[in-house]
């Protein structure tokens, strides 16, 4: 039986001699290689011409998925890549530090940046019209009480005369008018900032809903079985197809989506939207065919397109973590490997599979 210490150190040595393959490394721990490639699959690296740093960061994050709260040695990140902890260090050494377990392996994704920074500027504009709006207001009542001032006790009291009561209301209308016009502005900005931060304006279509099943009560339940687990997973998917028939059939969208991530992303990882038209979002894991061919019979006449987010399970497990969805690992890994994709004949408009990291990472 060889160890993995023994291996470590026969790719140490044959890296370190330029002489590192799969052939070489078999003779030397005097094994075959279709046993090495059973025992220690990190060997099928060994062919690559050259890593890559994503191909470095893929690994980190399956290891990290694996043993999210140890830190990640040199000597096994090397091992798995197939390289030697002398090459990690000439090519790698500024990812040290994503090797602790405490380290931010994510990065925000252009859809999401791009939008924080529309919100960002909309909101200095907001802040700007306002400044604007004060300053013109003190300004008016600064001019008026220096015109007051400057009248003495007998003009003082043609105030009350109708064409000084009639000047001072239409000064006052004036103002009145200002102060409409600019809520109407701030109404509008305001607008804009909460439309993008819900994201409601994506491909120029209108989003008129977008459902997600609730998962509290797997949240809620004490030490739930995994039959339980199931259970309430498949009742919190039936009640939210259940629903979305109710308002598809309300509210009459021109399209409806079936977003299903997989507990891989959400919901700013959708790659396109119908660029006119009422749409209808309906997020769903469910992974059964027959669940989702029997929604599919009820919205018969609908125009339906599937949105289907392909990931690996490491990534699965690295983003469901993330984003505290109250699976366990275990029934995660359960879902992803008995996930049934949609095709066009199951009755739908659309079918588009999307790899969600070339969106959201």
């Amino acid at each position: 039986m060889v160890s993995r210490e023994s291996f470590t150190q026969a790719v140490e040595e044959l890296g370190a001699a330029s002489k590192l393959s799969v052939s070489a490394l078999a003779d030397k721990l005097c094994v075959s290689r279709s046993w090495l490639y059973d025992n220690f699959p990190e060997v099928r690296n060994l062919g690559r011409a050259r890593l890559s740093e994503d191909d470095v960061i893929v690994e980190i994050e399956k290891i990290r998925a694996e043993k999210p709260a140890e830190r990640i040695t040199v000597e096994a990140l090397s091992s798995r890549l197939g390289i030697t902890r002398q090459t990690f260090s000439r090519n790698f050494g500024h990812l040290y530090d994503l090797l602790n377990p405490d380290s931010d392996i994510y990065r925000k994704s252009s859809v999401e940046e791009t939008l924080l920074a529309q919100v960002k500027d909309l909101q200095k504009k907001l802040n700007g019209i306002e400044k604007e709006h004060e300053a013109a207001l003190k300004k008016k009542e600064d001019q008026i009480f220096s015109d007051l001032m400057r009248k003495d006790a007998e003009e003082f009291n043609t105030i009350k005369t109708s064409s000084s009561l009639k000047r001072l209301q239409n000064q006052a209308e004036d103002q009145a008018q200002l102060a409409r016009e600019k809520t109407k502005e701030n109404a509008a900005l305001r607008l804009q900032i909460a439309k993008l931060k819900s994201n409601e304006a994506q491909g120029g279509c209108e989003v008129i809903n977008h459902l997600k099943p609730d998962y509290s009560a797997v949240s809620n339940a004490n030490n739930p079985s995994a039959k339980d687990i199931l259970r309430m997973f498949t009742e919190a998917e039936k009640h939210n197809l259940k629903a979305a028939e109710d308002i598809a059939v309300e509210q009459k969208p021109d399209h409806i989506i079936l977003f299903q991530p997989y507990f891989s992303c959400d919901r700013l990882a959708i790659p396109v939207l119908p660029l006119a038209g009422k749409v209808l979002i309906v997020e769903s894991n469910i992974y059964r065919i027959d669940h989702r061919n029997e929604f599919i019979k009820n919205l018969r006449g609908y125009s339906i397109i599937a949105l289907q987010a392909s990931a690996s399970l490491a990534k699965t497990k690295l983003w469901a973590r993330g984003a505290k969805i109250p699976f366990d690992a275990e029934f995660i890994s359960k879902l992803h490997a008995e996930i049934a994709l949609a095709v066009i004949d199951d009755g739908l408009s659309a079918v588009i599979n999307f790899d969600p990291e070339r969106f959201v990472v």
